[in-house]
């Protein structure tokens, strides 16, 4: 038997506390708010699930800006849910409810048993007093349903569409009967009320006083319906023009979800949209075209509702190429590597044909990078190198939600390949608590007419061996042939840290950063459990061990500066000038127990910058290391470098020294002009540059 679900606002925790523990004693099911925060929460996690009764103090009700106010606005029926007053001591605040005609309140000191019997007898009166109605505008009948499933509900809503009347029946949550007035009767009664847009309903929560003619969940019956409604109107389309347009839509959707998902892997979403809005203003200016693409604030792109898409669809399509290949570009510069041509082209190397067809120009074959272009003509393309049905990232689903076709990058579903995915119900594939808040933003998809809302997304959790990940999911509804594209892009966490607020997991030992990181620090534990290896295992390759060390170790910190700047900026750690940044790494260096650095950059006609690193606490352990007692450093400072430029960069130890006052010295440049240094012949141009860099530093010649 379900439980009475009750929802309990209170700004103190400790009455909060103290009232939903009454309530869960008496086997309620609860849900407990003290903030907008645990609100938004609660609303995410059920956002079909309607209480029973909420619990919430008198001056809540009467605020602007209350929790109740929020959870009120999320679904237009939970003004009708009874409430139950928790009144503070005074006598005035309990007549007050009575004069607002609220006849359920409690009173400290909150006792279990009058908590309970005063929010039952609330539920119970309200059940036999009152029906729940509203409009279809304001709650479509996809949502009504879903709130009746999901909270099991009994009884009979009636509907009044136009000169139509309808009723339909539930047990349990599922649909047993239905009738339209000198109409159709059954489940084809059903699939027509779920087209229905406009109208009233009551709903009437209680006993069910007919005959079951069947039993289906209104999932099942909606998802039918809307699978109906596609194929009437995909057969209505007799006019060409108009079904290429809806087949250029499909593409031009899946492609820039794909973009958006694949640069929210790199990028604050944030950042991404505005760059994408950016570039789309500028375009706009040429042409109206894009004008009914709609960016959502997860990422999601869709359309504007109720759109009516004007001119050529070859040159929509050509705009939307136009779109995507400067944003690529832009991107580029701000963020190395990432964002190449080669990465584009990967992306919808198995679309190659479909979007020549159609007019998306300008992503041709990986072997063709040289004739990238980035205008809307000139497509010149080649056959492509399929390697799937479908672009980089996304998922297909049939209108059962299953997977039609998968291809990954990033994140793999359970690290399953597109063989074994093919097939399966993709809710089956996630983790049950990731399924079941993905299911939510799925069927408010499936269920909604196209005209208002093809798109929507979600977050959900997934944990993989010791760390936590966080992953978005867009959906987005196709237009020709049913079925939905599904892109997934990691959520980064932006709010890591740089401070020094370091603790040890107790369990693990793992040194973690104020954001959840795990950290390698410099402490003196690290460093004799590195001399220990260093004098038994690493034998004659130690120096290249420790610079490949070093390397990593230099990525992910710059990976975790450049979240830093993101959130603290608005720019990328590349967009910001060259020497800030460096300033930047070097003063978070302090925080691993690495010391810091000035970067000279006035050698760039040389090929080489010149790092000068202050405190480094590796010689005086390393002291006998020929080559220089600092590789790790080497590499840790290739890797910053080759961030930044976007270049592969190494490094090299010149001179090492155990003098805090004196700094060791690198040079980073390429591998091929760090090796000519190396071996330069006394009185040539690159021997005498290095010995004056050195001499700058009070430094005779390194080795």
């Amino acid at each position: 038997m379900k439980r009475d679900l009750a929802f309990v606002v209170h700004s103190d925790p400790a009455v909060a506390h103290r009232v939903a523990k009454a309530l869960r004693d008496s086997d309620f099911e609860v849900s407990s708010m003290t903030s907008l925060e645990d609100a938004e929460s609660v609303i995410r996690e059920r956002q079909f699930d309607l209480p029973d009764a909420i619990l919430t103090p008198l001056r809540d009700m009467e605020s602007g800006d209350s929790i109740l106010i929020r959870l009120l606005e999320s679904n237009p029926l939970m003004e009708q849910i009874p409430l139950v007053v928790i009144a503070n001591a005074g006598a005035e605040e309990r007549r007050r409810a009575l004069r607002l005609g609220l006849l359920g309140v409690i009173a400290p000191p909150y006792d279990d048993e009058e908590v309970t019997l005063t929010t039952k007898l609330a539920i119970d009166k309200h059940r036999h007093d009152q029906a729940l109605f509203g409009t279809m505008s304001q709650l479509p009948v996809a949502d009504l349903l879903q709130t009746a499933e999901v909270g099991r509900r009994s009884g009979a809503v009636t509907f009044q569409h136009e000169n139509e009347k309808a009723r339909l029946w539930l047990q349990d949550g599922r649909v047993i009967s239905a009738e339209i007035q000198g109409g159709l009767s059954g489940k084809e009664a059903v699939y027509k009320i779920a087209t229905w847009e406009t109208g009233t309903f009551e709903a009437d929560f209680g006993t069910v006083d007919v005959d079951p003619a069947f039993s289906m969940s209104p999932s099942e019956l909606l998802l039918e319906a809307m699978r109906r409604l596609d194929e009437r109107r995909a057969a209505s389309k007799d006019d060409i023009p108009e079904v290429l347009w809806f087949e250029t839509l499909d593409t031009a959707l899946t492609m820039l979800n794909t973009v958006s998902s694949y640069a929210s892997n790199h990028l604050e979403v944030s950042l991404v949209l505005g760059r994408l809005e950016g570039i789309r203003d500028e375009l706009s200016e040429e042409s109206g075209l894009l004008a009914g693409i709609r960016l959502g604030s997860a990422g999601e792109v869709s359309m504007e509702p109720g759109w009516d898409p004007h001119g050529a669809p070859e040159d929509f399509a050509g705009y939307v190429s136009t779109w995507i290949i400067r944003f690529f570009t832009q991107m580029e510069e701000a963020l190395a590597w990432r964002f190449t041509k080669k990465r584009l082209a990967d992306l919808f190397s198995p679309w190659q044909e479909r979007m020549a067809k159609l007019g998306f120009v300008g992503f041709l074959d990986r072997s063709d990078e040289e004739s990238f272009v980035g205008t809307v003509s000139g497509s010149g393309m080649r056959q492509p190198v399929v390697r799937g049905s479908l672009p980089e990232g996304c998922l297909l689903l049939d209108g059962e939600m299953r997977v039609e076709a998968y291809a990954p990058f990033g994140l793999r579903v359970n690290h399953l390949d597109a063989e074994t995915v093919n097939g399966r119900l993709f809710l089956g594939m996630l983790t049950e608590e990731a399924s079941a808040v993905v299911e939510v933003v799925l069927k408010s998809v499936a269920w909604t007419p196209m005209v208002d809302r093809s798109a929507a997304s979600t977050e959900f959790e997934v944990r993989a061996g010791q760390q936590d990940g966080r992953w978005r999911i867009n959906m987005i509804r196709r237009l020709v042939g049913g079925g939905y594209i599904v892109t997934l892009a990691r959520v980064r966490n932006l709010s890591a840290s740089l401070a020094p607020v370091i603790e040890r997991d107790p369990l693990s030992g793992a040194l973690r950063d104020a954001g959840n990181g795990r950290l390698m620090l410099a402490n003196e534990d690290f460093l004799d459990a590195f001399v220990s290896v260093f004098t038994k295992h690493m034998g004659f390759r130690h120096h290249e061990f420790l610079s490949e060390l070093g390397h990593k170790w230099g990525l992910r910190h710059a990976f975790r500066l450049e979240q830093h700047v993101q959130l603290e900026y608005g720019k990328t750690l590349r967009e910001m000038e060259t020497q800030m940044a460096l300033e930047l790494l070097s003063s978070s260096l302090g925080v691993l127990g690495l010391g810091g650095f000035d970067a000279d950059l006035s050698h760039g006609d040389a090929g080489i910058i010149v790092i000068r690193h202050q405190s480094s606490p590796f010689p005086g352990h390393f002291v006998s290391v020929s080559g220089g007692a600092c590789p790790i450093l080497s590499g840790l400072h290739s890797a910053v470098l080759t961030y930044l430029s976007g270049r592969r960069l190494s490094a090299r130890e010149f001179s090492c020294s155990s003098d805090p006052e004196k700094p060791c010295v690198f040079i980073v440049a390429t591998d091929e002009r760090l090796t000519k240094l190396s071996i330069a012949m006394p009185g040539t141009p690159d021997r005498e540059l290095v010995t004056e860099i050195l001499g700058s530093c009070g430094e005779g010649e390194g080795s």
